[in-house]
């Protein structure tokens, strides 16, 4: 019965992913681009500094395309939004892991051993499931235990649908549009992190974001 259900998610998830990366493919075609920071990403890359890229859940539509081609992993789930997610990115050029849902050893293990294929990885600092904007101190003490400096990403369209239904009000960039993307310098983290430490550190990078959100406005004004 497990396997059936698993065999349904995925095929689900395989349609549903490969009409979402189509779509994408044919509405950024149409966006107007101005692009800050990137070349941060790029350096890191280029120079084999483990990085993790830092984005809101309501915003990871439009990075697929924006970011295309790069050697980047993206953390996804077991969900069915998370294989979609996986789907979209891959066709976007982009490798997937998919981590166990208990984070214990084994989620801990899956990711180091995944660390020597990849320099740069990609997140939503506020997913799977929220709160909305808010950076998980957990995810903070992970970077710095493996050693990644952080970049923050902040994205603003001049026209776009929004879902407000949804917890992370997702933002849908209408065709044609204009687009800003803005990328912070990469941002070292202390190497040991208590509680309190990451906690007060995840509302540090939480600010962070917000003011690449608020440059990213300014890109499309």
């Amino acid at each position: 019965m497990s396997s059936e259900r698993d065999e349904s998610l995925s095929w689900r998830a395989h349609l549903l992913g490969a009409i979402g990366a189509l779509l994408l493919r044919l509405w950024c075609l149409s966006w107007r681009k101005r692009l800050v920071g990137v070349e941060h990403i790029d350096a890191c890359i280029a120079e084999g500094k483990p990085t993790l890229v830092l984005f809101w859940h309501g915003t990871y539509v439009p990075l697929f395309a924006l970011l295309r081609g790069r050697p980047a992993c993206i953390l996804t789930n077991r969900s069915l939004r998370g294989q979609v997610i996986a789907q979209i990115s891959q066709k976007f050029g982009f490798a997937t892991l998919e981590l166990p849902d208990e984070r214990g050893r084994r989620f801990l293990a899956t990711l180091r051993k995944s660390l020597k294929e990849h320099v740069a990885w990609g997140t939503a600092a506020d997913g799977p499931l929220g709160p909305d904007r808010r950076i998980k101190p957990p995810l903070v003490t992970l970077a710095a235990h493996f050693g990644f400096s952080v970049q923050l990403v902040g994205v603003a369209a001049r026209h776009a649908w929004r879902l407000n239904r949804r917890w992370d009000r997702m933002l849908l960039p209408l065709p044609f549009t204009r687009i800003g993307l803005v990328i912070s310098e990469p941002i070292r983290l202390p190497k040991a992190l208590d509680k309190n430490m990451a906690a007060r550190q995840a509302q540090i990078l939480e600010a962070g974001m917000e003011q690449c959100a608020l440059e990213a406005q300014d890109l499309i004004r």
